[in-house]
């Protein structure tokens, strides 16, 4: 085992030609590394640091499984192809579930070069323009028939509402109570599908996030007593945002209420609003137990819920309203509760 660490991947002929492009590697934007045939990394660049989120030093001349085994875990069959085949190849990564890479394969008759390109952004935005075609596809399937079903749904309704008051069906009266709650139900789905419908808020102003937090607090606050749990506000002075204050008012509500769901007597919540880093933030962080790794990726996908009455439209709707109104949402949890934060680009001109 070679234990000096000032490696080459060049031969000696030729050498300043050689120094010249060792240099240019060296500092290129994309990252690349050279395994020689037992797999020991001989060179690694300043940019395959940095993505990786290692030292050259501590990995130079060691097994590349040894050295990064959670890079070698998923590379490991590709690389290993690509030189006995001797034949370049190409394909993506997924790397720690934050960052992604394009990856591309040069093999010689001594060991492998290997050049990484980081598109995580690109591939974010990619994820995030199918995710909101998702929803606009089942927003424009939704005012498609909201009209059609409601029409009936209003007048079952309406004859359910006459008949449970007649004395002689007082009898069946919790029934028909039922029948009425879930037609309820229905149309709050429906509505809740038209949101998503939507390409963009109603009307956009200049609003104080602070006071449209402030005028929905006792309501939120009455949920919470009744719940014994408490909600405590940490509001600091912010810039105008332009908002659709009706939209905000929905996706304060639904936040809230999911934290609340999440959260068992006894627990509190905090709502709170900064600046970071030239951005609005609302935060608003739950004691429950954390959402779980198994469904952290899925919590804004249509449907999906883990509560046993919920439509799973909640959060995909505070995704969307979002967007649409300058934001975006990021989390953070553990086993002591979750944060979301709602964070606003700060529009200068209107």
């Amino acid at each position: 085992m070679t234990t000096t660490k000032n490696f080459s991947i060049f031969p000696e002929e030729n050498r300043l030609n050689n120094l010249h492009l060792h240099q240019i590697l060296l500092n290129i934007s994309d990252g690349c590394y050279y395994l020689n045939q037992d797999m020991q990394l001989l060179f690694i660049n300043r940019s395959a640091e940095n993505m990786l989120n290692i030292v050259k030093d501590e990995i130079l001349g060691r097994n590349i499984c040894e050295a990064i085994p959670d890079l070698c875990n998923k590379v490991r069959k590709q690389l290993y192809q690509s030189y006995k085949k001797q034949k370049g190849i190409n394909f993506n990564l997924s790397y720690t579930n934050e960052k992604y890479f394009k990856v591309k394969t040069i093999p010689d008759t001594t060991g492998l070069l290997v050049i990484m390109q980081d598109i995580t952004e690109t591939t974010k935005e990619d994820d995030r323009k199918a995710y909101y075609e998702k929803l606009r596809l089942i927003g424009e399937m939704a005012a498609g028939v909201a009209h059609e079903v409601r029409n009936p749904l209003t007048t079952v309704k309406g004859f359910l509402q006459l008949v449970e008051k007649n004395e002689d069906l007082l009898k069946y009266q919790e029934i028909f109570l039922l029948m009425i709650n879930e037609i309820d139900r229905i149309n709050t789905i429906i509505s809740e599908f038209l949101d998503m419908a939507k390409n963009k808020p109603r009307r956009k102003e200049k609003e104080h996030l602070n006071e449209i937090i402030q005028s929905i607090y006792p309501l939120l606050e009455t949920r919470a007593l009744k719940e014994n749990k408490k909600i405590h506000l940490h509001l600091h002075p912010l810039p105008l945002l332009n908002l659709d204050q009706n939209e905000m008012r929905q996706l304060i509500i639904n936040m809230v209420n999911n934290s609340l769901d999440a959260m068992k007597a006894k627990a509190s919540i905090h709502i709170r609003t900064y600046l970071d880093r030239g951005q609005v933030v609302l935060s608003i962080t739950d004691e429950g137990t954390g959402i779980a790794p198994e469904v952290m990726n899925k919590i804004s996908t249509p449907f999906f819920t883990t509560k046993e009455k919920g439509t799973g439209l909640g959060l995909a709707i505070s995704f969307t309203i979002a967007k649409r109104n300058n934001a975006t949402i990021e989390f953070t949890t553990d086993s002591s509760g979750t944060t979301f934060y709602i964070r606003f680009t700060i529009q200068e001109h209107y």
